[in-house]
Order: C-alpha cells, then sequence, then structure tokens
C-alpha cells in the first residue's frame, strides 16, 4: 500500500507530492491514516523562508489528527496513559523537548533549550511519513494524545495548535478569571479559540479582528464576543478610546485587563500595550517569526507596571486541556468545524496559497475522496 505525502523541498518552491510504501512501525511508534491535518502560520513562515528547515527534502506538517491504523512494539498507551487501540482517533504533537536542560528539568518542556521535532528526517528514509502533510503519519505513541469520547476530529483539527498554544500562553500568565475585560487581536483561528476560550472562563471579550470576509465575520460573531472592532474602521487612537470606556463601564479600570495578541502582525504589538490597563497582562503567543521591529515606548510598560508573556511552544497536557475542552463544550464543535477549508494532500499548493493569504480560516489536508 502505498500513501501520498506533500514533501518540503525548500522555502517558495512548490511542494512535491509523492507516494511512498507504507511499512510496519518502528517499537514505540504508531501508524495513523490521515483525518486532517491543518496548516498553521509556522508552516506559511516555513514556506516563505522565515523559518529555517534543513537542507534536505521533508513532510513538513504539525497538525495532524488521524485514526490509529498499526501499533508498535510497546506503543500501548498515549502521553496520558490513555490505552491505545486500533480505530482510535489520535492528535499527534511533534515536539520532542530534550529532558536534560534547566527549563526541562524544572518542569518548563514547552520552554526546552534545545528543542527537536518528530518531523525533521529526511523523507527519502523509511518510514517515509513523519510530518503531518501526508496521507500516513509514525508518530512515537508518547507524542499522541487520543480523542475523548465525544469529541469530533474535525472540530479538533481547528486548533490542535493554537489551542495548546492559547491554553500555554494563558497559564503562564496567570490564566483568566470571570469578569476580566480581555482584548483579542485577530479572529483567525488563534484568535477565534482565544475568544471561545475566554468567553468560556466568564470574561468579558472585546474581538479586534477582520469583517473583509464574510464567513470569517459571520463565525466570529457566532463565537459571541461582548464586542467586535472591525481592525479597518478604527484609528489606533480611536480602539483606545473604545475600550477605555469599555473598561470604565465594566469597572476595571484604565483598560483591558489582558490583551491576547493573535494575529502575527507586529504592528499589533505597540497598540496591544496601549490597550491595557495599568498592571494589565500582554499574552504574546502569534509573534511567531521574525517579521520586522516595531517602535515601543519603554516607559508605557514601566509606568503602567505591565506584564508582557511571551509563549511559543506547548505541552501535552495543554493538547489534552484542548481536547477537554471540546468534550465539555460539545455546543462549539459545530463551530469550530466551520473553520475548516478542505483540500486533498495534492492539493497542498493551493491549500497552503489560501492560509498565506487568509481566504481560509483554517486550511486542513483530508484524505482523497
Amino acid at each position: 500500500m502505498h500513501k501520498k505525502a506533500a514533501v518540503f523541498v525548500g522555502p517558495k518552491h512548490p511542494f512535491q507530492v509523492r507516494e511512498y510504501p507504507i511499512s510496519a512501525p518502528a517499537p514505540g511508534q504508531v501508524g495513523l491514516e490521515l483525518l486532517a491535518s491543518g496548516i498553521c502560520g509556522t508552516d506559511v513562515h516555513i514556506q516563505q523562508g522565515c523559518l529555517a528547515m534543513p537542507s534536505f527534502p521533508l513532510v513538513t506538517g504539525h497538525e495532524f489528527v488521524g485514526t490509529v491504523a498499526a501499533l508498535g512494539q510497546g506503543a500501548e498507551h498515549d502521553a496520558a496513559g490513555e490505552k491505545l487501540q486500533v480505530g482510535d482517533r489520535a492528535v499527534a504533537c511533534v515536539a520532542l523537548p530534550c529532558g536534560k536542560c534547566l527549563n526541562c528539568r524544572r518542569g518548563e518542556t514547552a520552554s526546552c533549550l534545545s528543542f527537536g521535532v518528530t518531523y525533521v528526517k529526511d523523507v527519502n528514509e523509511e518510514p517515509h511519513f513523519c510530518g503531518g502533510f501526508a496521507e500516513y503519519l509514525f508518530s512515537p505513541a508518547g507524542n499522541l494524545v487520543k480523542l475523548p469520547a465525544g469529541v469530533d476530529p474535525l472540530a479538533a483539527a481547528a486548533c490542535p495548535c493554537g489551542g495548546p498554544t492559547i491554553i500555554r500562553a494563558c497559564t503562564y500568565g496567570g490564566g483568566l478569571h470571570s469578569g476580566e475585560l480581555v482584548i483579542i487581536q485577530g479572529n483567525g483561528a488563534l484568535g477565534l479559540f482565544a475568544l471561545a476560550y475566554a468567553k468560556d472562563q466568564g470574561c468579558r471579550v472585546v474581538l479586534i479582528g477582520s469583517a473583509k470576509d464574510p464567513q470569517r465575520l459571520e463565525l466570529s460573531k457566532a463565537l459571541q464576543p461582548d464586542c467586535f472592532l472591525d481592525y479597518r474602521q478604527y484609528s489606533p487612537e480611536e480602539l483606545q478610546q473604545r475600550v477605555s470606556a469599555l473598561a470604565a463601564g465594566c469597572q476595571r479600570g484604565d483598560g483591558a485587563d489582558v490583551v491576547i495578541e493573535t494575529s502575527g502582525d507586529p504592528g499589533a504589538f505597540p497598540l496591544g500595550l496601549q490597550l491595557l490597563r495599568t498592571r494589565g497582562r500582554y499574552f504574546v503567543p502569534g509573534q511567531y517569526s521574525d517579521r520586522g521591529s516595531v517602535s515601543i515606548p519603554p516607559h508605557l510598560i514601566t509606568f503602567r507596571a505591565l506584564q508582557i508573556i511571551g509563549s511559543g511552544q506547548y505541552t501535552l497536557q495543554d493538547v489534552l486541556e484542548y481536547l477537554q475542552f471540546l468534550a465539555r463544550r460539545q455546543d462549539l464543535q459545530p463551530l469550530f468545524r466551520q473553520m475548516l477549508s478542505s483540500y486533498p494532500v495534492s492539493d497542498i499548493d493551493q491549500a497552503m496559497a489560501a492560509a498565506a493569504a487568509g481566504q481560509a480560516i483554517k486550511a486542513v489536508l483530508v484524505p482523497r475522496s
């Protein structure tokens, strides 16, 4: 049996769609059939050359949701200790923290100083399928999190990276608390999950995003922010005035308790600082590659005692918490499914272009029909 893989051969080059044979999984490994594999902003940055990759051809992609098809020797349990069986559905995490550095020894594996990823392997070498942009995946059992009962795998495919990333940022920042005023910058998949998550915590949420695409706007409003502001319709000064008025109206001081930056636009950063209240917290999980510098007034951080929390990775526990959130909030699962725009693996270049242009909230690769 052969399956397709979209092979990355260098930045700004089209992917090469190739077929490889499926072998039996090695000890500790699990073979999974593709259900849906998302294209993350990180994948776009890799394709654009903003994040370096090795020179050999490889299969990138890190948002694979699949069905367990084969178990290697000793691959009986997932990362949470749940028993794995053929037919189970699981999310694959690609991160390989070293376990030896200072941060890992402190339990801070999401900030490992020597991160590896499971897919950095030459695609020409067996087992070939080590990254998410393929119809099959081999993953260490310890990098899998089985989907809880009642979780639609296509709903889970909306934010298997973005959801845990937001959860980790919130954990670093002390969590979200009922009654807090939260501003979210950006209404892509990352921002929409942040909206759903903050509302679930009992926060008042202002979503600053784009109203250009009707589907994105409809979904943004279906997740029920307390206020939606189209960033194109307001100057930064006007946005600050709107937020200040909202903060005063709900007795939250001189701005938002929390701002979460998910847009990836460097220009959003200075504005985010201005929207915070004194002693406010700025969570920054969205600025994942070097897209240029911005000017900020350091005294604003000093005199308003602002906290800036970066978060670029997550743990397997965060993936589990994301899936448990979906299991608990089954009412949100149909909305999460609406984020998806589906493409076969052979259409990887079209899917990548749609993701890069913002035409798809979440482009995902799916099996051939």
